[in-house]
């Protein structure tokens, strides 16, 4: 049992320890139909322990029609000349802010790639722009993919319960062993 829990908690360790690598700038839609209306959402983490981001500037890729915002207290937002800009507000150590636009697809299916840039109070500028493998990668949304129906949960959500029960058993193995 100590065996397994050890192996348990040093995974769960290694998991914790790699999740910077999984947050980045990141656009989803609520719509991927061809020619379909949709809202983009633009989630921004701040992956810095230190420093604020302050300005976010996406660029929205040509086909598609981005037409209006939804407003964020505190940045000012503006969506002009093909790229969404987000200033003025702060995004400190640990949080994330998603912005939001209305767009309407492209008749044809295909990948829409979303450049970003993510600027912090220190100075330091990341770009978003790499292929999915790299360091920082750029944003891809399919449009005309087929999606899961829906109720089923994806891949992410079957191993974060997964997770989470194992961690609730291990304290309450742990709260067991420690009342004795």
């Amino acid at each position: 049992m100590r065996k397994w829990a050890a192996w348990l908690g040093a995974f769960v360790s290694a998991l914790w320890v790699a999740a910077p690598v999984w947050a980045h700038v990141t656009v989803s839609t609520d719509n991927p139909e061809p020619g379909g209306f949709a809202v983009y959402t633009v989630r921004v983490p701040n992956e810095s322990d230190t420093a604020s981001t302050i300005r976010v500037e996406v660029q929205i890729p040509e086909g598609l029609a981005a037409s209006r915002y939804e407003p964020v207290p505190g940045w000012a937002i503006s969506l002009e000349g093909g790229v969404l800009v987000a200033e003025g507000g702060t995004i400190g150590p640990g949080e994330f802010v998603e912005f939001r636009f209305q767009a309407r697809n492209p008749e044809s299916p295909g990948e829409l790639s979303f450049p970003a840039l993510q600027a912090y109070d220190d100075g330091e500028v990341v770009e978003w722009t790499g292929p999915p493998e790299a360091e920082t990668p750029g944003s891809v949304v399919a449009v005309g993919a087929a999606s899961e129906p829906s109720g089923w949960p994806d891949g992410w959500a079957i191993t974060a319960t997964i997770l989470g029960a194992a961690g609730a058993v291990m304290g309450a193995v742990a709260l067991f062993r420690g009342s004795r």
